[in-house]
């Protein structure tokens, strides 16, 4: 933990002189955290962190470096300088580039130290029937490391069932590791490790390699839509059967959709379809679904949706389909 805590070099030793002004005419002064969903983050010293509609800034001025992305995937890198009404400048050492604020989708601090490039959500849901005996505990977490262009990121999540007779489980848990870069300016590249077991469909450790790339076809401050295609390789271990290693396609979906009045509202889906190259006429769909309300800055309920198919799992006899809905409270940092 030392070495991480000189790494940090936080921003907050540089005082916060960032400058929002409404379209009154008022002035707010703080340190900018990060524009993302249509919501600029801004941290102030007498009334704590706000959440500003962004739609309702009339405009920004900063001396720290951000970095700005356009609707259109386009990047600038810069300080923030006063523009026209719903205008932004972003100054470099060479030049002054004037944006309207209708087209900027995100603003992200740059060199602002380690703590502040982590984001992330944890959330957990428990549901008891006492009519059938049946015990579920759902958790899932999500951490992701932003830099310019570029993100890693963390995720985990465990279900796990029990009876009150002992019988009939049905756990699943996975945990991913994933690197994601935008080299050019709608384009993705992406690459990920994944761990998973499945009582369900019969898996009791399945370990992939997958990377892909595509376009990110919508990004504005309502909506994102992702498409990729890529390659997978894995190596199963099912349930009394042998060990079996496969070669995979890899196609993706991805979409969210979200509303920045408070209280925020963001209906999210995924949708992963791996058709098999080394064992023709095999496929595997993974969908999740979510839709999450906020219940109080930074804590939330949702309600999600998963369904995970394979129409030949390692053992013949486990089902093809595990399908589960899960209600949660959770956290975002």
């Amino acid at each position: 933990m030392v070495f991480i805590a000189a790494l940090c070099g936080d921003a907050r030793g540089q005082g916060r002189t960032d400058v929002v002004t409404l379209p009154n005419g008022d002035r707010i002064t703080g340190e900018i955290v990060e524009l993302e969903r249509g919501r600029l983050e801004f941290k102030t010293d007498d009334a704590g962190t706000l959440m500003l509609e962004w739609d309702k800034i009339a405009s920004l001025v900063a001396t720290r470096q951000f970095e700005v992305v356009l609707v259109d995937g386009r990047r600038y890198l810069g300080s923030l300088g006063r523009g026209d009404a719903r205008s932004l400048a972003v100054i470099d050492s060479q030049q002054t580039t004037r944006l309207t604020m209708s087209e900027v989708t995100r603003i992200s601090p740059i060199g602002s130290g380690f703590w502040h490039k982590i984001d992330g959500t944890i959330d957990a849901g428990y549901n008891y029937t006492r009519s059938s005996g049946v015990a579920q505990l759902n958790v899932n977490s999500s951490t992701a490391y932003r830099v310019p262009a570029a993100q890693t990121r963390l995720t985990a999540s465990l279900t796990t069932t029990q009876n009150d007779d002992g019988s009939g489980r049905d756990d699943r848990a996975a945990i991913e590791a994933s690197y994601l870069r935008y080299p050019w300016r709608r384009w993705f590249i992406a690459g990920a490790a994944r761990f998973e077991n499945n009582e369900s469909l019969g898996i009791k450790l399945r370990s992939q390699l997958a990377a892909a790339s595509g376009p990110r076809l919508i990004d504005n401050n309502r909506a994102q839509l992702v498409f990729g295609a890529g390659m997978a390789v894995n190596d199963e271990r099912g349930l009394d059967v042998e060990a079996t290693q496969n070669i995979e396609g890899v196609l993706l979906f991805r979409s969210s959709f979200y509303t920045y009045d408070r209280p925020t509202t963001s209906f999210d889906v995924a949708l992963q379809y791996f058709p098999s190259i080394s064992d023709p006429g095999r496929h595997r769909v993974q969908i999740d679904t979510a839709i999450r309300q906020e219940l109080w800055k930074d804590l939330f309920v949702s309600a999600s949706v998963y369904n995970s198919y394979d129409n030949r799992p390692p053992n013949p006899t486990s089902n093809s389909n595990d399908i589960g809905i899960v209600f949660s409270i959770g956290w975002k940092y």
